[in-house]
This record gives C-alpha cells, structure tokens and sequence, in this order.
C-alpha cells in the first residue's frame, strides 16, 4: 500500500528550522520522510536507513544495498544512495554523504530519540563541526496530519479489522477458549486483506483485566465473564488498531450499565472531535463523562493519532494542548473497571474534518454488551 508523504513540507523543513540539514532515521520518521516501507530497517536496527533533507539542495536516501530496488520502487526521492552491509559502518557513509553535500558543520537535525549512543559518538567523532540537534518530533509533527491516500489506507484497515471481528465473535460460541476465538480474528484480518498481525492482546474473565493479554488455549471463558480484546493487522507501512467488549453470556446488571455507559462517554468523546478542540480537551470531557456516569476514571490518556506509527502526536491526555487540524487520524479508546475483575475497552479511528470528523470504523459498538455468537450489523 504505497502513500505520498508531505514532500513539499518536508523540503522546507530544514530551512524553517534554522538547520543545514534534517536526517530522518527511526524507522517510523524513515518511512513517512522517504515514503518507502522497509520491513528491515524497523526488525533489523544495525541496519540503518537515512533520508536526509538538506536545507540548499536536493533530498537524498542512504540504505543498505539490499534494499536498494525496493526503496527505488517505492520513495518519492530519486536520489538513493547505498552502503553494503558487514562492510560499511553506517553513520560512517552518512557522514560522508553530508560532507560531500557540504554539510560538515553548523546545526544538522536527526532522531535522537531513537539513535544509538554509539551511532551518534562516531557521528561526532566523523563530524566535529556538526552540532547535532534532536529533530524526531520535527518530522513528527509533519506526520501528524495525514494526506488523503493515507486516510483512505487507514480507512480501509480499520474498516476491514472491524470485518474480521465482527465475523469472528459471531462465529464463537461458548465452550470455545480464548486461543479459538483469538485465532479465528488473527486469520480473518489476514484474510481480509491484511498482510501480517501486529498484536493480539484477548483475555476474559479476570484476565481481561491484563491490558494486554496474550489469549490462551487452557482457558475457556464462562458464562459472566468479560471477553475484551485489542487487536491490530500490518498493512505495508500502516495498521490497524481496534478494540472491542463482548460477554460469554449472562452478563449481570452491572455488566450491562457499566459497558453501556462506556458507549455512551465514548460517543460524547468522539462526537466533540472538531478543528481547534486541544487534544487535552478531550482527555477532560472523557474524564468528566466518566464521573457524570458513576465509572470510576484511571486512565493516563484516553487515545492516540496513529499513522506509521502506533502512538503518534498528539496524544490525548493532561498538558498537550496541540489543537486538532483537519487531516489528523486519532483513535479514542476509553477503559472502564466494574470492581468486580472486569475490564471494558472499546477503540474506534476517526479522523478530523473542515467541520467535525468521520469515522473510519464500521461504526460504534452496539449499546447493548453484545454477547459471542450474537451477529453484529
């Protein structure tokens, strides 16, 4: 699923910020500046890719010559540059590149977020002159707002995750163990067009308590228990990330009120998504919804942008007063506690609009907590 990042902002980014050049590295920031998905350079971290963004000339790419014809395929810039691989040291050959390019001091931007110790004292040893600045949000905040090829990729991950669980629980019956139902998502995500799974975190009963339970074959929830599951398929450089409560069957009275008034602070949530809204904003209306239903509230932030990158910015929680802009894709995910060893967790993708914003799921959770086998529109 190849996409075209924001080519024209990150040309200018160097210059905007008062540096010579840019570098970005991590495999997230790599991705989106160059516009290449490359599996290795997030799986395998010696091996090392750079695009750099110089301020006075053209962009240029540095990978490994392994994944030279998959990044000439795939990147919006001409210019790819190799290195072979036990041979080369990386950073060495970048520093070589910035020297040839004339960057051989003043302030240069990379992601030392993410760069190794080792990887930035040779750089400094290579480059003296070089003040190096740490610019992994810089390239970030580009990411944060999405083009419409990126949408429409997310968009369809999401929407097909939805599918693949929706058509999985309904498939599920009591008797079944946790393993079961686990696989038959992880292969309907696969089956609907994703390429891999990125996690699949399932847990019933007291386990659902355990935000990120790995499902197992011994246990087979039973009547009255909680089933939550948080799950996401690869799709290239892109995911999916989706969560969802369901009940083995016979929920309780407080089951029901509990999961229903999640719903319910989930839609106030999402239906005050808007330009403007301060990403915190969200995180305090979520917090009051909680306490106008009668849930006790402990969550940290209450969703997230997602992009290349699972946990992109703006965040929503406490301090980050970033204003939402049409463009940017958030997931909202609230969690509510019923005391009683359950754990509710519903998550859906939405992404900002002109006036408001636009689901990118099939739609909310049902109001009503839906019980496995029980086939959802």
């Amino acid at each position: 699923m190849r996409f075209k990042p924001n080519s024209e902002a990150l040309r200018k980014l160097a210059s905007q910020e008062g540096l010579e050049a840019i570098v970005a590295m991590s495999p997230e920031n790599f991705t989106y500046a160059s516009g290449a998905f490359v599996l290795t350079v997030k799986m395998i971290r010696p091996r090392q890719a750079f695009a750099v963004l110089p301020a006075k000339s053209d962009p240029f790419v540095i990978v490994c010559s392994i994944e030279e014809s998959l990044t000439r395929d795939e990147s919006w810039i001409d210019d790819i540059r190799t290195y072979t691989e036990f041979v080369d040291v990386p950073v060495d050959v970048l520093a070589d590149h910035l020297k040839e390019a004339g960057i051989s001091s003043g302030r240069v931007g990379i992601d030392l977020a993410y760069l190794p110790v080792t990887s930035s004292e040779r750089l400094k040893e290579r480059l003296p002159g070089v003040t190096w600045v740490d610019t992994t949000d810089v390239i970030a905040a580009v990411r944060s707002v999405k083009g419409a090829d990126e949408i429409a990729i997310l968009e369809k991950a999401t929407k097909a995750t939805h599918q693949a669980t929706l058509d999985a629980m309904a498939a599920s019956k009591l008797g079944d163990s946790e393993f079961a139902m686990a696989k038959r998502i992880a292969n309907n995500i696969i089956d609907y067009g994703a390429d891999g799974t990125l996690f699949m975190c399932f847990g019933s009963g007291e386990r659902s308590l355990q935000p990120h339970a790995i499902a197992r074959d011994d246990v087979i929830p039973q009547p009255g228990d909680i089933i939550r599951f948080d799950v996401g398929g690869t799709y290239g450089a892109f995911a999916s990330d989706f969560a969802r409560t369901y009940s083995a069957g016979e929920p309780t009275d407080l089951q029901l009120q509990i999961y229903s008034a999640l719903i319910a602070i989930e839609t106030a949530v999402i239906d005050a998504v808007a330009p403007g809204v301060l990403a915190e904003d969200l995180f305090y209306l979520c917090r009051d919804e909680f306490k106008k239903h009668g849930v006790a509230f402990h969550m940290p932030h209450i969703g997230h942008s997602f992009g290349v990158e699972l946990h992109e910015d703006p965040m929503l929680r406490p301090g980050v007063k970033t204003p939402l802009r049409p463009g940017m894709v958030i997931n909202i995910e609230p969690v509510a506690k019923d005391g009683q060893g359950g754990l509710y967790h519903t998550e859906d993708l939405v992404v900002v609009t002109e006036n408001g914003f636009r689901l990118l799921t099939l739609g909310l959770a049902p109001k009503e907590l839906p019980v496995i086998g029980q086939k959802i529109r």
